[in-house]
């Protein structure tokens, strides 16, 4: 039996970018494997091309009801305005969220589900209220990252857990959030008052919002840029700013994230080449939040780094590209192995990263996954490698070698 879906008056997105608008989506399931589709009436801001390129979108509903169209490929597009296509699956942004980056087992985390969906949503609602030249409602995302300081608050120090939907082939949206989280966990260990962590979050949340003002072909770009390309993209720290200065509800403090997030601590950045503390302390943390994440997530340009990896990127820019005091703070709560990673111990065994030891970065507290012969623990056994002789890290291990099922 053929299950159909009809939405009306559809946004079309994929991550920050806004690809156009339709009448009418129709959605014919046949088989398990995927269906059919018909975009009818639809009015691209680019040449349709550019849905063709890729890979999951994004369907919004007036209603803010959201939908994500799955590997979907345009098969028909012989009528202006109307396209026909097949594609995996579509279903509401809810039933497809999935909350945590690393495989965490039975672990306590930072970040609820629930709260991540909510911070999720609302940098989608300041993305449609911009795309439709509208007033950016700054007191909803500071109602959402008060949630996401009480959250962090509340647990310093349970695992960072990090978004990672890969039904967008635009990271932005998750990006936004992971780094208001990291940034967090950095703020509050730095002794940020609440209300200061509050206006942390806010800033680090909207601080790419400039983004939505430069071209997807250009963000994705994979090779070198030309010079007029580079300075668009360089353009964007200007644009959040010049955006989130006619909202309501937002801090200068929190606005100024959006302009001096790309400064870089000695002079050697943009818009303004500010050095030191000349960038406000918020734009300081959000920087390193920012490449932190930027470099542990897959882009189309290169994959992922291992959080080791990006820590070494990160330290090897101390005193020319970040606050080396924060850098410490951040080393310090995350550690060159951070929580929710996996590595090898000397002996074979395969751990789970649980904690840190701030005063020892390179033995942290873990959890056995496997033992010395491979073989999946049954009890749990937590060792703190900062008070065991005999075991020490001897490298990272991947999640393939991390799995027991």
């Amino acid at each position: 039996m053929i299950e159909t879906i009809t939405i009306n008056d559809v946004s079309v997105y994929s991550g920050y970018s806004y690809i156009g608008y339709c009448k009418e989506f129709v959605w014919n399931l046949k088989t398990k494997q995927g269906g059919d589709f018909i975009f009818k009436g639809l009015v691209c801001e680019y040449d349709f091309e550019e849905m063709m390129l890729r890979k999951d979108l994004l369907l919004r509903t007036p209603d803010n009801i959201e939908y994500i169209l799955e590997d979907f490929i345009i098969t028909d597009v012989s009528q202006i305005g109307r396209l026909l296509g097949s594609g995996k699956s579509i279903k509401k942004l809810e039933s497809s969220f999935l909350a945590v980056k690393t495989f965490i087992e039975d672990e306590k985390i930072v970040l609820s589900k629930e709260t991540q969906l909510e911070a999720f949503k609302a940098v989608s609602d300041v993305v449609h209220q911009v795309k439709n030249d509208a007033v950016i409602n700054g007191e909803q995302t500071r109602a959402v990252t008060r949630t996401l300081v009480d959250e962090v608050l509340q647990a310093p120090d349970a695992i960072m857990n990090l978004m990672d939907i890969k039904s967008f082939d635009d990271y932005t949206f998750t990006h936004n959030v992971n780094v208001a989280a990291i940034a967090l966990s950095i703020g509050s260990s730095m002794g940020l008052t609440k209300d200061e962590l509050e206006e942390l979050a806010t800033g680090c949340m909207l601080h790419d919002v400039g983004k939505i003002k430069i071209p997807i072909d250009l963000l994705n770009k994979e090779g070198s840029l030309s010079d007029d390309e580079f300075v668009e993209l360089r353009s964007h720290p200007r644009h959040g700013y010049d955006i989130l200065v006619k909202s309501r509800g937002l801090s200068e403090e929190s606005r100024l994230v959006a302009l001096q997030h790309h400064e870089r601590f000695q002079g050697t950045g943009y818009p303004a080449k500010l050095r030191g503390t000349e960038i406000t302390l918020y734009s300081r943390i959000c920087s390193v939040a920012d490449v932190y994440d930027a470099l542990t997530t897959d882009r189309p340009y290169r994959l992922a780094m291992s959080p080791y990896d990006a820590i070494k990127i990160l330290t090897s820019g101390v005193d020319r590209h970040f606050d080396p005091d924060i850098l410490t703070v951040f080393i310090r709560k995350f550690s060159l192995y951070p929580a929710g990673s996996f590595v090898r111990l000397n002996d074979a065994s395969i751990a789970l990263v649980l904690r840190n030891n701030p005063e020892s970065v390179i033995r942290p507290v873990v959890k056995l996954i496997k033992d010395s012969s491979g073989q999946k623990c049954s009890e749990r056994i937590e060792i703190n490698l900062a008070e065991s002789k005999g075991l020490y890290i001897v490298g990272q291990a991947s999640f393939a070698e991390a799995k027991t099922f």
